[in-house]
């Protein structure tokens, strides 16, 4: 029997998924005058113990727990309005136990499909499970801080400038303008007066904080070697124009927290341990990759 086939036939047992989104779709839409409805009886809270029985089936008792964990696969829709569903859920979770209960009375246990896709989600349980544990064991606190004291050792936060420009066409304008700045003339209202780049002489030239990678090399290099509240003296060429650079402000960009970067941290070290783990068992143990022709494969 496919797999998919096999599945839809537990699902199909319960045949409540449908139903089940059709309640939560049904609350969602009601009017926002409606009032709140009085909970039903056998609906159960979020904070209801995990190992209430909430069913029998055949004097086998059914707890809370069993019928949310059944209910993972379901939609986040469904499982987001658990406790409004939760009666639908044990009615479901009933069904397809009864039909579990039917296919074991008929010795399907011992099936060799059955047993095939037993060891699947054995082999697929355990590895989750082995992973999670190590990974926790590995992935402390002062790991996380490690890293991150390291990232920023080798990646530390860019130097930043804040400056404004007045770009125009030619070097004998560009000359024009620095000798009128020199001369006390305000430098915003030239740059709003001259300049062709429109978006910043519309606010004085002002082009906000930049770090050094992102402008053209001319701009760039011209502009982190100025001190702040200074000119440039002579017109600075790009493929834009010729500039002239007033700088305002230099700071260091402000570094990323550890919270900020907690997740990311966490996620980088489970691959790189996961990796490291495989290799160090293949080392261990007698791997043997076959090609299209049962030939062995090189190792990689």
């Amino acid at each position: 029997m496919p797999k998919a086939f096999f599945r839809a036939a537990l699902i199909a047992g319960a045949a409540l998924s449908t139903t089940l989104g059709g309640a939560v779709f049904a609350q969602e839409t009601q009017p926002e005058a409606a009032q709140p409805q009085p909970v039903q009886p056998g609906v159960t809270q979020t904070q209801a113990d995990p190992n209430q029985v909430v069913a029998r089936i055949n004097d086998q008792d059914i707890t809370r727990q069993q019928v949310l964990d059944s209910a993972t696969g379901l939609p986040e829709q469904v499982r987001a309005e658990i406790d409004q569903v939760f009666p639908l859920l044990v009615k479901r979770y009933v069904g397809l136990q009864l039909l579990a209960d039917k296919g074991r009375a008929e010795n399907l246990a011992e099936d060799p499909e059955v047993k095939k896709l037993v060891t699947e989600a054995e082999n697929e349980a355990i590895r989750q499970i082995f992973v999670s544990r190590y990974l926790e064991q590995q992935i402390t606190d002062a790991a996380v801080k490690s890293r991150y004291d390291q990232k920023l050792k080798e990646n530390p936060p860019p130097e930043e400038v804040r400056a404004a420009h007045i770009l125009v066409a030619t070097e004998e304008e560009a000359k024009a303008t620095i000798d009128q700045v020199a001369g006390g003339a305000d430098f915003a209202a030239l740059a709003k007066e001259k300049s062709t780049d429109k978006g910043s002489g519309a606010n004085g030239g002002d082009l906000g904080w930049f770090a050094k990678n992102v402008m053209v090399k001319e701009f760039a290099d011209a502009a982190f070697a100025m001190q702040p509240g200074e000119v440039s003296k002579a017109p600075v060429k790009s493929q834009f124009g010729f500039h002239i650079i007033k700088l305002e402000e230099r700071r260091t960009q402000p570094a990323p927290t550890l919270e900020s970067q907690r997740e990311q941290i966490r996620a980088e070290l489970a691959e790189q341990l996961v990796q490291a783990l495989v290799t160090s068992l293949r080392k261990d143990a007698k791997v043997e990759v076959l090609g299209p022709d049962g030939k062995p494969l090189p190792e990689e």
